[in-house]
């Protein structure tokens, strides 16, 4: 699968200043962290205000990103093939304070903290039309180095750790991989009923983002095996999971709408109407609010997860240098 047929854009991309304002902690302490495509950075959110804190410059086309709480350290993946690096950013400074290359295309990241252990799914590279990537590529937390790759299938696109296990969309061949962190081999691959894309995990279930069938695929990750598949319309992307009230939202990009599924049923019990194009979904269930990232709107949608409404719209810095505008994707919340 090309990413480009599902409205990637490739896009060249100069540097950009980086805004030193200050950092304060809310209500919290918690602080949001996104990922813009468009312009090589990413956005500190202060969730008590609502609005922009600081800007990171980081690496070209910024997507995954994820935080090591305990290492106050984040890992944010930036997938432009001519990259293909992963930028350890400390969050005491907000500055860039190692870059590792990977594997070609790379779009998100897993870690395992107590393994000190990250994986990273090497996503696109394509040559004459056909994805030459199938690998993940993995690294050591403390040391920034690369130690090995495994093969895991084609496309790999989104990954979550499932117990023991690493669960992984590969969206080049629609399958689904169960791979074992203990001797990184893949222990079974099971088919998809067309392009996976996110992934999220929630006990002893994984759900999938089915995108071009615009459905959820779930599946135990006990005895990995496919359990359902719940129709949420157009386009779904992303997912998050709220563990302590059995939610999941799927962003669905082409219907500027987040799908709520009921996790106890598997049964979707509400649709929110967001900005344009959403992607990244992180949801906080302390603050019972969940943040949508809208890729065409530069902005990020707040919504109360007791009402399923939109309570607050965080706008984005547009891109300076480039014509392809900020272009937010990922989001994580520490």
């Amino acid at each position: 699968m090309k990413f480009k047929s599902l409205g990637i854009l490739a896009v060249s991309i100069f540097a950009v200043a980086v805004f030193a304002l200050p950092v304060w902690a809310n209500g919290t302490g918690k602080l949001i962290y996104v990922t813009n495509s468009g312009n090589n950075t990413v956005s500190v959110i202060d969730p008590a205000k609502n609005e922009v804190i600081n800007t990171i410059r980081v690496g070209v086309w910024p997507a995954g990103i994820e935080v090591d709480a305990a290492s106050g350290k984040a890992y944010v993946v930036n997938s432009n093939t001519g990259d293909s690096s992963v930028s350890v950013v400390d969050l005491k400074s907000n500055s860039v304070v190692a870059n590792m290359k990977v594997g070609v295309g790379p779009m998100a990241i897993a870690l395992d903290t107590a393994a000190g252990i990250g994986y990273v799914a090497d996503a696109e590279n394509m040559v004459d039309g056909k994805n030459l990537s199938h690998t993940l590529s993995v690294i050591d937390l403390k040391t920034a180095k690369v130690l090995k790759q495994i093969d895991v299938g084609v496309g790999p696109f989104d990954l979550k750790l499932a117990g023991k296990n690493l669960f992984v969309s590969n969206s080049g061949e629609w399958t689904v991989a169960f791979v074992s962190t203990a001797d990184h081999k893949v222990v079974k691959t099971l088919k998809v009923i067309d392009t996976p894309l996110g992934v999220a995990v929630d006990k002893n279930k994984a759900y999938v983002a089915v995108h071009g069938k615009g459905s959820v695929q779930v599946f135990d990750t006990e005895k990995m095996e496919e359990l359902s598949t719940i129709k949420v319309g157009n386009t779904a992307w992303y997912i998050a999971v709220d563990h302590p009230k059995n939610r999941a939202y799927v962003s669905k990009r082409e219907e500027g709408a987040v799908t709520v599924i009921d996790t106890a049923t598997d049964k979707v019990i509400a649709d929110i109407a967001v900005g344009k194009g959403p992607i990244g979904v992180a949801v906080d269930s302390a603050s019972n609010r969940l943040y949508v990232v809208n890729h065409e709107d530069v902005s990020v949608s707040v919504v109360d997860t007791t009402s399923n409404k939109v309570v607050a719209t965080i706008k984005l810095a547009p891109a300076t240098d480039s014509t392809y505008s900020g272009s937010p994707w990922g989001i994580t919340i520490n």
